[in-house]
């Protein structure tokens, strides 16, 4: 019996590390878009996904003002930014341009977030590359959204081959 589950196992383990995607991104629903949209609709961009149980919370907005520092970076490579806040509505104070995600409760519980801020990014593939509940600097997000997919496609490759 042993023996089966650990052959099980191995081939669940030498499946996911042949796989385009290793830790795929919960979906959920965007407003505000002229069509009913989700996160997978934006595959081929990077998202950054900041949560919180308020937009007013203090990690809430130091991390979108530390963002605001690269914004213009980020719009070249055509970055979304999506709020998912768990408490009233998203209003982000912030000259960039966030979506709203329609169930932030939701969206919070899906990715695991059980405090009162996290920030993902989200990578073309759709892979959940970071997930982290500290404020992070925007340089750090930015390294995660230019150089995450190339060497993580490069590797999955050398792994699957």
């Amino acid at each position: 019996m042993k023996s089966l589950f650990r052959a099980a196992l191995l081939a669940a383990l030498c499946a996911t590390a042949r796989a385009d995607v290793v830790r795929p991104a919960p979906n959920f629903a965007i407003e505000g878009v002229s069509k009913a949209t989700s996160l997978k609709s934006f595959r081929g961009q990077v998202v950054v996904l900041v949560i919180g149980r308020d937009a007013r919370v203090k990690d809430f907005r130091r991390q979108v003002f530390r963002l605001k520092s690269m914004y213009q970076q980020f719009a070249t490579e055509k970055v979304l930014f999506v709020a998912a806040v768990e408490n009233g509505p998203a209003e982000v104070a912030s000259d960039i341009p966030f979506l709203t995600a329609s169930d932030g409760a939701r969206v919070a519980a899906d990715y695991g977030v059980s405090g009162r801020f996290a920030i993902a990014v989200v990578g073309v593939d759709g892979n959940l590359d970071m997930i982290t509940s500290k404020v992070i600097p925007a340089e750090r997000v930015r390294d995660m959204v230019f150089n995450n997919y190339e060497s993580q496609s490069a590797s999955r490759k050398q792994v699957g081959e």
